[in-house]
């Protein structure tokens, strides 16, 4: 049987189901290859972009596991890391008995080769070999508080009643659940500051746009509208906003292009050259001049919409290369492309593969937007969900007033659209444009608890929540606009921070529950997770 059609039957099994048989979760794919790249076996079916998670064996194979040296070892990593999988894991034996070679002290994993790979985009935790030497080295207790980012702090343990054979520890923040909102911010007078946009909790990315100005000789611009002057150094107290944002969780990144400005790139050197400018003024580089002071950002946004196409992806590799060659914490890249497909402008440098997510626009292109019609809206989405990039969003306008076509309900797309597509292993949630519209509509508000897919295992279901994989067998979820029944109207005057004003603000937090278990955990703490490959 070919291995590489096996992964896609099996994927086009679990789109079918979800289709079907509402709440179907789909299938998930994972792979566990050896460290040498690319693996003989594994290869060609994890290059298909269908896998959620590769645990690649950092053992019994001493040219590139941990022992071999810190540049043998990353330069391993580092190639795993550029295949279109989901997250990377790092695999070892949890005991000097669980392999031949391989074994990494628990120590000196906590302290000299975590620190090495967690701030990577695609780095997703530990997996070991096997349940039985963990039990007898409790080599599992020793590293868990250390496999997330620095900023994560690690909270309870759900242990499965399965028969566990493999255990992935996997270091994930309760927030950031597989679905969230993104928003635009910095294009329009009068909506909420940049703090409090990040305060109100409704969003897992805020995108400051734009950077309109830059390429063929020109020097880069920055343009936020009203909330501060770059030119004369006015931005700058944005950075305690930044790291306030960064502290919460949330990724900020800088767009570049826009509809509207001066940019374009001319040649290979001229992408080097304003990969550089952004790394140095608004990432991990240095700079006297930096526009929004000494924070730095997450990554950068390709809004490209005019300008030609040549270079962007010149640019894509230029500024990851950057951020791994340079230290720091990596560089997100992000994307926002409009529905049609391929994408005029973003199309060569998101097939690159180095695009982390990818926010589509499915506003004013009535061919492919939702109100096309079901067929031509999910023929769209599938092409997009092709593209070998992290995450797919799906991107709306957040009121009427915001794009000329496009805008969609709120109840309609929490009981019409988002079922159709929040299954897929490639979606990421919404993105909405922007956040001065979202202020005076409230949009984020009505969705935010829909935009979520349904939960892998071991993770937290909001106990009432309206997600279809939750309703019991032979209901209908909770229709939206009785979610919203009674809530008061929002009216935000021009000028007013409104940040996110919450009807349900003083009322309880909600509660979390465990799949096969009965502990509960406040939403802003991490969780560790331990999944299984093999069950009764």
């Amino acid at each position: 049987m070919d291995g590489w059609t096996t992964c896609r039957d099996l994927k086009n099994m679990g789109k079918n189901r979800l289709l079907k048989n509402r709440g179907g979760k789909g299938v998930l794919l994972s792979a566990a290859p050896q460290c040498r790249f690319p693996d003989e076996w594994d290869g060609g079916a994890i290059s298909t972009g269908l896998f959620d998670f590769v645990w690649v064996q950092f053992y019994n194979n001493q040219p590139c596991q941990v022992s071999a040296g810190r540049g043998a070892f990353l330069d391993a990593w580092k190639r795993w890391e550029s295949v279109p999988a989901g997250k990377i894991f790092l695999g070892l034996p949890a005991s000097k008995h669980a392999a031949g070679t391989g074994f990494v002290p628990a120590g000196e994993l906590s302290s000299r080769v975590l620190p090495l790979i967690r701030g990577s985009p695609k780095y997703g935790g530990v997996m070991l070999w096997s349940k039985y030497y963990d039990d007898r080295t409790g080599y599992s207790d020793a590293i868990k508080s250390h496999l997330g980012t620095l900023d994560q702090a690690m909270a309870s343990r759900a242990v499965t009643p399965f028969l566990l054979m493999t255990t992935v520890l996997v270091a994930l923040l309760a927030t950031c659940h597989a679905g969230g909102i993104a928003v635009y911010w910095g294009q329009n007078d009068g909506e909420a500051s940049l703090s409090d946009t990040c305060a109100c909790g409704n969003y897992k990315f805020v995108i400051l746009a734009f950077v309109y100005k830059f390429g063929k000789g020109q020097t880069p611009q920055l343009d936020l509208a009203s909330h501060c002057d770059p030119s004369s150094g006015g931005c700058t107290g944005l950075s305690d906003d930044i790291r306030s944002c960064q502290s919460s969780g949330i990724k900020v990144l800088l767009s570049i292009g826009g509809g509207d400005g001066s940019y374009g790139l001319s040649s290979e050197g001229d992408a080097r050259d304003v990969a550089a400018y952004l790394w140095n003024n608004y990432l991990g580089g240095t700079s006297s001049s930096r526009p929004l002071g000494d924070a730095v950002l997450d990554g950068i946004d390709f809004d490209i919409e005019l300008g030609g196409a040549k270079y962007w992806d010149s640019l894509a590799r230029d500024l990851k290369n950057m951020g791994k060659n340079q230290g720091g914490k990596g560089v997100l890249l992000s994307a926002a492309p409009q529905c049609p497909f391929p994408d005029e402008w973003d199309g060569g440098a998101i097939n690159t593969g180095l695009f982390d997510f990818v926010w589509v626009q499915f506003y004013n292109n009535p061919p492919c937007q939702v109100n096309a019609g079901r067929g031509a809206f999910m023929d769209a989405w599938k092409q997009w969900e092709s593209v070998p990039a992290g995450k797919i969003f799906l991107g709306l306008p957040a009121s009427k007033d915001a794009a000329g076509t496009g805008f969609v309900p709120a109840g309609e797309l929490n009981s019409n659209v988002l079922p159709l597509i929040r299954g897929s292993p490639k979606y990421g949630g919404v993105m909405l444009w922007s956040k001065y519209y979202d202020d005076r509509a409230g949009y984020s508000d009505a969705i935010k608890n829909h935009s979520m897919t349904p939960p892998y295992l071991g993770e937290p279901l909001m106990r009432g929540s309206t997600r279809e994989l939750s309703s019991p067998a032979g209901t209908n979820p909770v229709p939206a606009a009785s979610l919203e029944a009674g809530r008061p109207r929002k009216i935000f005057p021009a000028g007013t921070d409104s940040h996110c004003f919450h009807a349900s603000m003083n009322a309880p937090r909600p509660a979390f529950t465990w799949h096969g278990g009965t502990k509960n955990t406040d939403r802003r703490q991490a969780q560790l997770t331990l999944t299984t490959s093999a069950y009764r």
